[in-house]
C-alpha cells in the first residue's frame, strides 16, 4: 500500500495540535506509528514483545495527550515520607498536599494557579482498576487489601470506576480542602479509585501553563500506580527529587536511577533537593554529607559531571520556613508546639524566651527568623523554578518535545532493527541451498548426539558411585552390627 492511501485510510486517527507545524507533523507520524503498531501486535510472531507495544504505546498516548493541551509539568518525587508533599504545600503556601500519605494512600496530584480555586478529580477505568487489583494480590499488599476491605469500598467502585471526570469550584479554601481530603483520605473509602486530582488555587505564585505534580512514589507496592509516576518523570519538563538529607539509603538510591534512567536530554532540570536539613546538628554536617552526595551523583548514569551535580543538590528545610513565616513573631512565639521547636535551633530560641526587654525580644525575633528562611533554601528553590526552570519556558517546553519524539523514534528503530536481523537471518537460512541445510541439520544432530552420550556417561558414573556408596554402606552396617554384638556380650555386675 503506498504512503499516500495509508494515511488517507487514517485519516481520523490524526489528531490535530495548531501551536506548532513541527509538533503537528510529529503528532501525525506517532498517530501512524500506532496504527502500523498495532497491526502488528496481531501478528503471531510479536506474541513475546507484548511488553514493547505496551510500553511504545503509553508512550505515543502520552505525548499526544501533551502536545494536545502542553503544560510546563514540574514534577516532585521522592520516596515515601522524604518531605515533597511539605515542599508544595510551602510552595503553594497552604495545607493542600498530604502529608500523611501512606504507600497504600497516594494519589498523583497536580497543582496549578487559578484565579477561581476547583478541583477536578479524575478516575480509573475498569480495566486500570482490574491491573491494580491484580497487582496487589500478586504481591501480597496485605495492607491495601485489608484496609480496602475494612472501608467497603467495594460498595461504591461500580459507581466510581470509568466515570467522567468531575470540576467543583470553591469561593472557600477551606471548602476545597474538604473536599481534596474526601478523595484522597486513607479513611474514605472513595480514594482508592481516583487516578488523580488537579487543584487549582489563586495563592500560588506560577504561570498559569505550569503546573506542579506530587506523585506517589516510584516505590509503591503496587507496580501500575509506580508505572504512572514513571510516565509523569517522562513526560514532565523539570523533576525536583526529594530525598531525607540524613540517608542516601538503597530506596531513595533506586528512585534516583529512575528518575535519571527517564531523563537522558534533560538532566539539567532535575534537581536533588536533601530535605529536612534542619536535623542536622550544624549546616557544616549537611555540607559534608552533600560532598559525599556529590561524589555518587557526578557520575554518568546520574548528573555525568561534578559542576552540574554541585549546582543541582541543594539542602532545605521546609519545617523551618513554615515556622519562621507563619509563627515567628512577639505574638505567636509563645505558641509554638514541641514539633516546631524541633526544627528551631536550641540556643537562639533559649535567648528569646529569657529575653525580658520588649524590644530587644523582637530584635532577636526577627534576627532568627531571618536566618531560618534563609538556611531552609526555601527561597532559593523559588528562584530556580522562577528564574531557571521557567525562564523562556515556552521554548524549553518545544524543546522537550521534540527530544521526547526523538527518544520514542530510537526506541521503535531499535526494536525494528532487532526484529529486521532475525527475519534476515532466518531468511538467509531459508535461501541457502539444500545442502548446505543438509549439512547444518547434520552438525546440529551430531551436538545432539555428543550430548546425549555425555549424558549417558554422566548417568553411568552416577549409578557407579551409587553402587559404591552402598557397598560401602553395607560394611559398615555390618561392623556396626558386630560392634553392638560385643557391647552386649559385656556384663557389669
Amino acid at each position: 500500500m503506498r504512503v499516500e492511501d495509508f494515511i488517507n485510510q487514517n485519516r481520523d486517527k490524526i489528531v490535530d495540535v495548531h501551536w506548532n507545524e513541527t509538533i503537528q507533523q510529529y503528532v501525525k507520524n506517532l498517530s501512524l506509528s500506532k496504527v502500523l503498531l498495532n497491526e502488528l501486535k496481531k501478528e503471531e510472531y510479536f506474541n513475546l514483545s507484548s511488553n514493547f507495544f505496551e510500553n511504545i504505546n503509553n508512550d505515543i498516548r502520552n505525548y499526544i495527550e501533551s502536545a494536545v493541551n502542553p503544560i510546563y509539568q514540574i514534577a516532585i518525587v521522592g520516596a515515601i515520607k522524604a518531605g515533597k508533599s511539605t515542599l508544595i504545600n510551602t510552595l503553594i503556601g497552604d495545607d493542600l498536599a498530604s502529608v500523611s500519605v501512606t504507600p497504600e494512600t497516594a494519589t498523583l496530584t497536580k497543582f496549578r494557579y487559578s484565579e477561581k480555586n476547583y478541583v477536578k478529580i479524575k478516575f480509573y477505568t475498569n480495566d486500570e482498576w482490574n491491573k491494580i487489583w491484580e497487582n496487589a494480590k500478586k504481591k501480597e499488599a496485605t495492607q491495601f487489601l485489608a484496609e480496602y476491605k475494612e472501608l467497603n469500598s467495594e460498595s461504591v467502585k461500580e459507581s466510581l470506576l470509568g466515570k467522567e471526570e468531575q470540576e467543583k469550584n470553591f469561593s472557600n479554601i477551606d471548602e476545597l480542602k474538604k473536599e481534596v481530603e474526601k478523595w484522597t483520605s486513607s479513611q474514605s473509602k472513595e480514594h482508592y479509585f481516583v487516578k488523580e486530582i488537579e487543584i487549582g488555587v489563586n495563592t500560588l505564585n506560577l504561570p498559569p501553563q505550569v503546573c506542579l505534580v506530587d506523585t506517589p512514589g516510584l516505590n509503591d507496592i503496587v507496580d501500575y500506580r509506580s508505572e504512572i509516576t514513571r510516565n509523569y518523570i517522562d513526560s514532565a519538563n523539570a523533576v525536583l527529587v526529594c530525598v531525607n538529607a540524613k540517608t542516601l539509603r538503597n530506596e531513595e538510591a533506586l528512585t534516583l536511577a529512575r528518575v535519571f534512567s527517564k531523563a537522558r536530554y534533560k538532566k539539567d532540570k532535575i534537581y536533588v533537593l536533601g530535605t529536612q536539613i534542619d536535623t542536622f546538628n550544624s549546616l557544616d554536617d549537611w555540607e559534608k554529607q552533600k560532598k559525599s552526595w556529590i561524589k555518587s551523583l557526578k557520575e554518568k548514569e546520574y548528573f555525568e559531571n561534578e559542576i552540574l551535580a554541585k549546582k543541582n543538590i541543594l539542602g532545605i528545610s521546609s519545617s523551618s520556613y513554615s515556622i519562621a513565616k507563619k509563627k515567628l513573631d512577639i505574638v505567636n512565639i509563645s505558641n509554638l508546639t514541641k514539633e516546631d521547636k524541633k526544627s528551631l535551633p536550641f540556643d537562639e530560641l533559649y535567648e528569646i524566651i529569657m529575653e525580658n526587654d520588649h524590644n530587644e525580644k523582637i530584635n532577636k525575633i526577627r534576627e532568627l527568623k531571618e536566618k531560618l528562611i534563609k538556611d531552609s533554601n526555601i527561597e532559593k528553590v523559588k528562584d530556580i523554578i522562577s528564574n531557571q526552570l521557567l525562564n523562556n519556558f515556552n521554548k524549553t517546553m518545544l524543546e522537550d518535545f521534540i527530544g521526547k519524539y526523538r527518544l520514542i523514534k530510537e526506541e521503535m528503530n531499535n526494536f525494528k532493527e532487532e526484529h529486521l536481523k532475525i527475519i534476515f537471518k532466518a531468511k538467509k537460512d531459508f535461501e541457502k541451498p539444500f545442502s548446505e541445510l543438509e549439512e547444518k541439520i547434520k552438525k546440529e544432530k551430531e551436538k545432539i548426539k555428543k550430548l546425549e552420550e555425555t549424558n549417558d556417561r554422566l548417568k553411568g558414573k552416577i549409578r557407579e558411585v551409587g553402587k559404591a556408596f552402598n557397598n560401602d554402606f553395607k560394611e559398615m552396617e555390618k561392623a556396626f552390627d558386630e560392634l553392638k554384638e560385643r557391647i552386649d556380650n559385656v556384663n557389669i555386675e
